[in-house]
């Protein structure tokens, strides 16, 4: 088992390819129809295929069924060309079988293998024998039923392939092909459910419609609609052209299911993405509020105000101390803040440092009041605030000056800079975070500017 797994998907295709080859060699030596075996090895090739990367069940039927109508299709086409290059009726079909089953097989491992990546970010459902052994036996009858027709003599050699041609000629049959399965599959997205019986009721329109469609296509084209001037003139004109128009139906149900499943997967990614950085952002936060600093600072505060008895400065500090805790934790969650939320939870922040900084700390505040209702990252403006008193100096001869002010539709924190020549070095984690946070919410960038003596941070208000 293990060496199959370390057998390459090409390899296989290739091995099926050798397979479908001796069939078709075998069975025109034996004067065998060579229909059935062929079409067993085509579905256990792409069941292999798309079981080996890990495909859903669903894909895995549709892909299944396509693979064997368009090999039926383009075996009963290439073959003829091939008769004039080898110039051997039995050789000519079994190298146009090896060439078409090669380049289905390559086309089926590089479809499951673009979906794969699609499949782990959603509840895949498991490929059971059960699920395995429906869809070959219901691909296996409609492949028995289409082998019947080509015998009865509905379709000619090629035929199916010259109607599939008409079909996509036709612009109005190609339309309500193209805008009935997009608008079928948001729909069917859209009323997705866990409920068996509704899933069961959404499972019965997905397939009625899915008849529907190209059934209607087909009218359209038999009856030369909207113009009816050279209408169809049999029942079998109008079975090859409803063949057709299915068989393209089948093409254009999973290339709108692959398109849906990779933008699902981008969403399930982004959203996966934003709430790691968001986690991320929220432990920096409860990290700098919790640091053994500033908690030893803000203690060593609160008792020298009760040693002095400024029992009305004591009692203001606990309530702003409170106060910037109960704001981080209601704002745990929200992605955006009102400016003016943000302002005043800051300034409650800014006059706990001044207890500690009493006069080497100079904050200048000049915000646009046309601009208070507008959002921004919840604790960025703390968080600039707190980094600028960590990473300077701040004392009375020379003071720390923060000028915090809108400029169009940026929030602008700048300070000068006297950086300190011990202590803990940056990180830039806090930065990171907050970059991180603008992009996932809103997709703006902040803008980060250091020079010989200031350090300016702007971030954009929503």
């Amino acid at each position: 088992m293990n060496g199959f797994r370390a057998i390459n998907n090409k390899a296989i295709v290739l091995i099926f390819a050798v397979l479908h080859f001796g069939v078709s060699m075998l069975s025109r030596v034996l004067d065998y129809y060579d229909d059935i075996p062929l079409t067993i090895l085509t579905i256990t090739m792409v069941i292999v295929v798309s079981m080996r990367n890990n495909t859903r069940v669903e894909i895995m039927a549709v892909l299944t069924l396509v693979v064997t109508l368009l090999g039926f299709i383009f075996g009963s086409w290439l073959w003829e060309p091939m008769m004039h290059v080898v110039n051997d009726s039995h050789l000519a079909p079994a190298i146009s079988t090896f060439i078409i089953t090669t380049i289905l097989g390559l086309a089926t491992d590089h479809i499951t293998m673009r979906v794969k990546r699609i499949q782990s970010n959603n509840k895949r459902q498991s490929i059971t024998p059960r699920n395995i052994i429906i869809v070959a036996i219901s691909i296996l009858i409609l492949r028995m039923v289409y082998v019947a027709m080509d015998r009865a003599e509905i379709f000619t050699e090629g035929m199916l392939l010259t109607n599939m041609m008409d079909v996509m000629g036709n612009s109005w049959a190609l339309l309500l092909l193209l805008a009935g399965n997009i608008i079928l599959t948001l729909t069917i997205s859209r009323h997705s459910t866990k409920d068996n019986k509704k899933a069961k009721i959404t499972t019965l329109a997905l397939a009625i419609s899915t008849l529907a469609i190209p059934a209607l296509s087909a009218a359209l084209i038999y009856f030369d609609a909207p113009y009816f001037s050279n209408p169809g003139d049999s029942l079998e004109e109008f079975v090859r052209t409803l063949s057709a128009a299915l068989l393209i139906d089948l093409i254009i149900i999973t290339v709108c299911y692959m398109i849906q499943a990779a933008m699902e997967s981008h969403r399930a990614l982004r959203e996966e993405r934003e709430m790691k950085h968001r986690t991320e952002y929220q432990y920096e936060r409860l990290k700098q509020q919790i640091n053994p600093h500033f908690l030893f600072n803000s203690l060593g505060i609160l008792d020298y105000l009760v040693q002095e008895h400024e029992t009305e400065r004591a009692s203001a500090f606990i309530r702003k101390l409170a106060g910037t805790y109960r704001y981080m934790l209601s704002n745990d969650n929200k992605p955006l803040v009102k400016l003016s939320e943000e302002i005043e939870f800051t300034t409650k922040y800014i006059d706990l440092l001044k207890e500690r900084f009493i006069e080497g700390m100079v904050v200048e505040w000049d915000i646009d009041k046309s601009l208070l209702n507008k959002m921004v990252v919840p604790c960025a403006l703390q968080l600039l605030v707190e980094n600028a008193t960590k990473h300077n100096i701040v004392s009375g001869d020379t003071p720390l000056r923060i000028n915090i002010a809108t400029e169009d539709d940026r929030l602008v924190v700048r300070n000068n800079l006297q950086l300190r020549t011990h202590g803990q070095p940056s990180t830039h984690l806090g930065l990171a975070n907050i970059r991180r946070q603008y992009l996932d919410i809103t997709g703006h960038e902040i803008s980060v500017v250091k020079s010989d003596r200031e350090f300016i941070v702007k971030l954009p208000i929503v």
